[in-house]
């Protein structure tokens, strides 16, 4: 199940046999690359992308989204070991215990972003993660309309899988 690289990078970043054998969160293989795509630009200029099947189901939504004057952002798609590695690295530069971090951001290996078929969405203006993306028209809309398009709100308030609310985090159920 897990490679060397990713045992090499949970010895560096501090990740313990505790950390992995407490960890509540499945194990999300990377797919292969010919199943990525680039699906657009997101606000930073740098590529969003997602496997095919979610892409086709993200474009979709946000086309009706768009029909009800909602303005669906992407914010994350695909995200690689190496890259999770990079967001754990930050926090701990900035002296943030690893037990802390792992509540905010899955160990490498365990995010649903490796799958390619997860998708964080920020409101029109609002570049940000934060819970009060619960507030905007765009959460409220995906509350309403995202089962349809084969999205499942991953983190809700009060889960059980040990991450924090993330009201922003869509998952593509679909095939």
């Amino acid at each position: 199940m897990m490679d060397k690289l990713l045992i090499d990078i949970h010895q560096s970043l501090g990740i313990s046999e505790v950390h992995l054998s407490t960890n509540k969160l499945k194990f999300q293989p990377q797919p292969d690359l010919n199943s990525l795509e680039i699906v657009e630009i997101d606000f930073e200029g740098k590529p969003f992308i997602l496997q095919a099947s979610a892409a086709i189901a993200w474009r979709a939504m946000k086309d009706a989204a768009q029909k009800n004057q909602i303005q669906l952002k992407p914010f994350s798609g695909f995200r690689s070991y190496l890259h999770q590695k990079s967001l754990i690295e930050r926090h701990l530069k900035n002296e943030r215990l690893i037990e802390n971090i792992l509540t905010h951001i899955a160990i490498p290996g365990f995010s649903e972003h490796h799958s390619g078929l997860a998708i964080d969405v920020h409101a029109d203006g609002k570049n940000i993660l934060e819970e009060d993306f619960e507030k905007t028209q765009e959460f409220l809309w995906l509350k309403k309309n995202a089962p349809r398009f084969e999205f499942r709100l991953s983190y809700p308030r009060d889960n059980d899988q040990g991450i924090i609310y993330e009201p922003w985090h869509w998952y593509y159920t679909g095939r």
